[in-house]
């Protein structure tokens, strides 16, 4: 912020300015025209004032009768004092001999004297006194400023004693009633204490730059400077050294620039004065100022040979200002003007401290040593003295006219001023040419930046626009971004390229925004939606012009049906039902659908009104991976999965067909996806049903509401879920699998994986036992021990069983586990040494590395335990299975299928028993772990899953 401080003067004597004051009476009126029309614009005296001072002098020679009181009573009372007479003419009329008594004020109101003494002050404050400004440029650090030393050493008393600066530019003044001079001074930028102050505004700093903080401050500083100029008579110029500064030409050259252009508002402004002069308001300004030059520092020159140094400076000064053209012919041309017959150039003698300053003081009070011959108060004197008098005629030549000099009355002055001020400060004037011109000449770094960085930035805007797909990602828009702005910054230059930067990360947004955008929403393994910004149902509330469309990853899973006999692309899911259930629905049309299958527990609406269960202390919230490091941006990266034309995308209403019969192709097929093998999926799987299903509990379920979830052990009583995640089906009779030949008619299997595990498991049946409710038995897993002798009534023989835990890893490659966290590898003749005792007796790893060699870059992806397909013997036994799945580390719950007993499987029969994809509870959705290295130690599958159950005896 900038001010205007006017402070009191030492003798105690207030100016004030007062607005608001009435108008005179009609004799302060006609005094008032007689001093604008016969004092201020004549450069001498009055022909009636030179009389009357005459008239008052003879009478105070002889003020010894009465008669002479009496006319010289009735003389001031008509035409008023002479100041210069006023201290002789005072004491007479009052009979005193020049002691006067103090009054009270009501006496004085009373004197029938006092309303001449008001007239008379009044019209002593209309005749303003000229204005003296101080400018230019100091280096004092912690010291008074030269401009404040400059009014302390005219007065010879210290007027201003602190040099704190609040503002980076601001104007301070004092007046002077008793010498009648208004002293101005201007602290800006070019002091070496505002300087210093810049370190306050750090951050300011930090943010936009040193050059663009400065610039600001500069033109500040110059408009202040450019308004001490038209109101003003005399500017004192200092500079902080002992030679003239050259930079001073360019800052008198840019001042007469953007005043000749601001000539015309200034003119609009000054319309608005009450009273103005004429000639102020033709020329915009007091007159031509008077400019005179202060040298801080001393040349090292000796003190008689300082005047004529004064002098030589003086020359110096003319002749470069003249050859730059900043002074003319005709003052009123040129921003101020250089006496031609007056000294004008003042070289400090020599330098003093506060201390040596207060003690000259103190010599010069009492008369101690004698008066400086240099003295910087009789240099200015002398064109103070001239202003008061004649007024300032510097034109030069011999055809120029009368030079324009006003001393306005005190109120028109301020009026102006503080409308002048206003102008020059006010936001809202900073569109005019003027100051627009101004920012120019001053801002010469910033105009470079800003014309520099106009330039680059269509070629910015043009390398983001370049190649751009229809639609992309948020990801692909700011490394978009990035690039434009890396060449923004490496060709711009200056202060300006931050601003340019912000434009280019708008002008980026909106393209982007419009119309470009992609949806990515991200999908359960956490791919996001390569559509456009879109709507999935019609119903929704948000952007009506949106179109509806599907979310869609574009990334494509290869995967197996419920028996393993087809293998079809599945889009990305992007909700459970879709995973668990929906694809392996829309697959078995053409493959398995008309195998026999196994119903699991699901929900059973009673009427067209149900609505999921309110779980308490349960949010059903999907904090499933959002992880989108890695945007799909072409269309072999979208594919995780062999060829489309061997596995074409499963659709609503056809599924394709794979050929099983050459596994060697089918393992060269597999390995076509593999540009998107940075693609990780979860696949969590449990086993359950049976052709005889157990007995359910006899828990009534509801027919209004369902769970929202997958079923599992903490999951509450009495709710079913809509659909079922787990599927069990028959393929046939276990005939269909051949010990030597393996899984023939089962695609996607690497090599030497496709085997079952034999699990031989010695029985013992016992005829004399009473059977069980249903006439059946059940019998401990394990063997009995060779050579323990059996007892009597016992029978024991071995039951062969085979046993397979299938793995599948989202490109469709297929393996078998020997044991808990190691890959079945048969020898080359088919022969599986490994058994399937420790995959029932121990916990099974669901996640496990999938050692297809088509995976780049040393990262695998990670195969989920898909399918447990089960052999049953023929003998008088039944296999059960009763999975629970754990996807998780704890807390996690175990899923289940629904089901409160074993599930048990007919004899000589070959099922499949395919697990859940994903799982999901009343808080989360799980999905695979993050690091290959540790997916054998993230969820299992736990171990009681299969049993064997006698039959009874009929």
């Amino acid at each position: 912020m900038s001010k205007v401080v006017l402070e009191q003067s030492h003798g105690g004597e207030d100016f004030s300015y007062d607005q608001d004051s009435t108008s005179s009476t009609d004799t302060e009126e006609y005094l008032d025209l007689a001093d604008l029309n016969d004092f201020m614009d004549c450069n001498t005296a009055p022909i009636w004032q030179t009389d009357k001072q005459k008239v008052i002098e003879s009478l105070i020679e002889n003020c010894c009768d009465n008669t002479s009181f009496k006319e010289l009573e009735i003389l001031t009372s008509m035409l008023g004092f002479v100041d210069a007479l006023r201290k002789k003419v005072w004491p007479v009329i009052a009979q005193s001999n020049g002691i006067l008594e103090r009054s009270s004020s009501e006496e004085i109101k009373h004197h029938h004297y006092y309303n001449q003494v008001v007239l008379d002050v009044k019209r002593i404050l209309k005749r303003f006194p000229p204005v003296v400004s101080f400018i230019g440029k100091t280096n004092l650090v912690n010291q008074l400023p030269t401009k404040i030393s400059c009014i302390n050493d005219y007065f010879k008393h210290p007027i201003f004693h602190s040099s704190k600066i609040n503002d980076e530019s601001s104007i301070e003044g004092y007046f002077c009633s008793k010498k009648k001079i208004l002293f101005l001074y201007c602290y800006n930028i070019y002091d070496t204490n505002t300087l210093v102050m810049l370190d306050k505004h750090e951050d300011t700093l930090f943010e936009k730059g040193f050059l663009h903080y400065f610039s600001n401050l500069r033109d500040t500083s110059t408009r202040h400077l450019l308004f001490l100029f038209l109101v003003s008579h005399i500017c004192v110029v200092t500079n902080a050294s002992s030679s003239f500064d050259l930079n001073y030409i360019q800052l008198f050259k840019t001042l007469d620039s953007v005043r000749t252009k601001l000539q015309g508002s200034v003119a609009e402004v000054l319309k608005t004065v009450p009273g103005l002069p004429k000639d102020w308001l033709t020329l915009g300004r007091l007159c031509s100022p008077r400019v005179l030059f202060y040298f801080e520092q001393r040349p090292p020159v000796l003190d008689e040979n300082l005047k004529s140094l004064q002098h030589l400076m003086e020359d110096q000064i003319y002749r470069l200002l003249r050859k730059c053209r900043v002074i003319t012919n005709v003052c009123t041309n040129s921003l101020f003007a250089i006496p031609s017959n007056q000294e004008f150039v003042f070289f400090k003698p020599k330098q003093q401290d506060r201390f040596t300053f207060l003690l000259e003081l103190l010599n010069d009070t009492f008369e101690i040593g004698n008066e400086s011959p240099n003295d910087f108060r009789e240099f200015l004197s002398q064109h103070i003295t001239l202003a008061q008098t004649e007024g300032f005629s510097d034109n030069v030549g011999r055809h120029v006219g009368p030079s324009i000099f006003v001393l306005p009355p005190a109120r028109v002055w301020f009026d102006a001023a503080f409308k002048l001020f206003d102008f020059f400060t006010n936001s809202t004037a900073n569109g005019l040419k003027g100051f627009q011109l101004l920012r120019s000449i001053l801002d010469v770094e910033g105009q470079f930046s800003e014309a520099r960085c106009l330039k680059v930035l269509p070629l910015a805007l043009a390398a983001y626009q370049e190649n751009l797909p229809s639609h992309y990602s948020s990801q692909y828009h700011e490394n978009k971004k990035t690039q434009a702005k890396a060449l923004l910054s490496s060709h711009g230059r200056g202060p300006a390229v931050q601003k340019f930067l912000g434009r280019l990360d708008t002008e980026c947004d909106r393209f982007w925004r419009n119309g470009r955008r992609m949806c990515e929403f991200p999908s359960i393994i956490g791919n996001p939606c390569i559509q456009p910004v879109h709507r999935v149902h019609a119903e929704e509330s948000s952007d009506s012009k949106l179109p509806v469309l599907p979310h869609m990853s574009g990334v494509r899973y290869v995967s197996a049906c419920s028996c393993g006999r087809r293998q079809a692309n599945r889009e990305d899911p992007y909700d459970v039902e879709y995973a668990n259930s929906g694809f392996y629905r829309l697959i078995e049309e053409e493959c398995c659908g008309r195998l026999r299958h196994v119903t699991f527990p699901i929900f059973k609406p009673s009427s067209d009104h149900f609505e999921p269960a309110n779980l308490k202390g349960a949010s059903k919230s999907m904090h499933f991976a959002r992880d989108v490091e890695k945007l799909i941006t072409g269309t072999e990266d979208l594919s995780l999965g062999p060829d489309e034309n061997e596995f074409p995308a499963l659709s609503v209403d056809h599924l394709s067909q794979v050929a099983a019969d050459d596994h060697e192709e089918s393992q060269t097929s597999l390995g076509k996806g593999e540009a998107a093998e940075a693609i990780d999926e979860d696949n969590l799987m449990e086993i359950a049903g049976t052709h005889e299903l157990p007995a359910v509990s006899t828990r009534d379920f509801s027919t209004t509401e369902y769970l929202p979830c997958m079923l599992h052990v903490n999951s509450p009583s009495g709710i079913l879920p809509r659909y079922s995640s787990w599927s069990l089906v028959c393929l046939g009779s276990s005939s269909l699998y051949s010990h030597n030949a393996g899984l023939s008619d089962q695609p996607g299997f690497l090599a030497g994986s496709g085997f079952l595990l034999p699990w031989d498991i010695p029985v013992r049946l016992h005829h004399n036992e009473s059977n069980g409710l249903d006439g059946r038995r059940t019998h401990n897993l394990g063997y009995s021990g060779k050579g323990k002798r059996v007892k009597q009534g016992q029978h024991e023989f071995t039951v062969k069983i085979f046993i397979g835990v299938e793995y599948e890893c989202p490109r469709g490659h297929r393996f078998m586990s020997s044991s808990p966290g190691r890959i079945l590898k048969a020898t080359g003749a088919g022969l599986v040494k490994d058994s399937a005792q420790l995959i029932t007796q121990n916990d099974v790893p669901l996640y496990l590395p999938c050692p297809c060699p088509y995976n780049r870059g040393g990262k695998a992806l990670i195969a989920q335990l898909m399918r447990l397909h089960v052999v049953t013997p023929k003998a008088a036994v039944h296999v059960t299975v009763d999975p629970k799945v754990r996807p998780a580390p704890p807390p996690c719950p175990e899923f289940v299928t629904g089901f409160t007993e074993p599930i048990q499987l007919s004899p000589s029969s070959y099922w499949i028993l395919r697990f859940p994809y994903v799982y999901e509870d009343e808080n989360q959705i799980y999905t695979h772990p993050k690091e290959n290295a540790r997916a054998a130690q993230h969820g299992y599958l736990l171990k009681g899953t299969c049993g064997v159950m006698e039959l009874a005896n009929e």
